[in-house]
């Protein structure tokens, strides 16, 4: 009986949990947008959300660092309080601001029943009304951006949501 218990647990730890903690993730990341949103994507790669990420690595902006009292010699790339600002769904398998840090997690509006570049051609109103419901932030609002530009922040500069909302304003596709 104690086997039993023992392989089913192990079982679970093995298959399940993985499962489970799959299923759950909400977020499919920029690499999935790309596919359809080659503009976007490009214009976005331009931009220091693209590159957040790569901030917290020693030695990247050791200046900046410096001012901010920071250790720029310190790898920051697993600190909890910087990567929730610095990944997409804080985690680092998301680097950088990526499109669901704006538009919302994916997993729902992403799948080919919404995007679908036919469904979009013959009813662009239509999908987009299916791709809100399933979770779609067409456009952000102040707070998505002040959740990581504020005081909290060591680097925080004032933050004026509609001269920055047009700074990182993509290209329609």
């Amino acid at each position: 009986m104690k086997k039993i218990i023992l392989y089913s647990l192990l079982s679970l730890a093995l298959f399940g949990l993985p499962f489970i903690a799959y299923t759950s993730e909400e977020y499919v990341g920029a690499a999935k947008c790309k596919v359809c949103h080659i503009k976007i994507f490009k214009s976005w790669s331009e931009t220091k959300h693209a590159t957040a990420f790569d901030v917290l690595r020693p030695g990247v902006q050791a200046d900046v660092k410096k001012r901010a009292g920071l250790d720029p010699g310190k790898d920051y790339t697993n600190d909890s309080s910087c990567i929730q600002c610095h990944t997409t769904g804080n985690t680092t398998m998301f680097p950088g601001v990526q499109c669901e840090a704006c538009h919302g997690p994916g997993k729902n509006y992403s799948n080919v029943a919404i995007m679908n570049k036919s469904k979009w051609n013959t009813d662009p109103e239509g999908q987009r009304k299916c791709a809100i419901a399933a979770g779609l932030i067409v456009h952000p609002e102040e707070k998505t951006c002040t959740a990581c530009h504020n005081e909290k922040s060591p680097t925080y500069t004032p933050f004026d949501f509609k001269a920055r909302y047009n700074q990182v304003k993509h290209p329609q596709q």
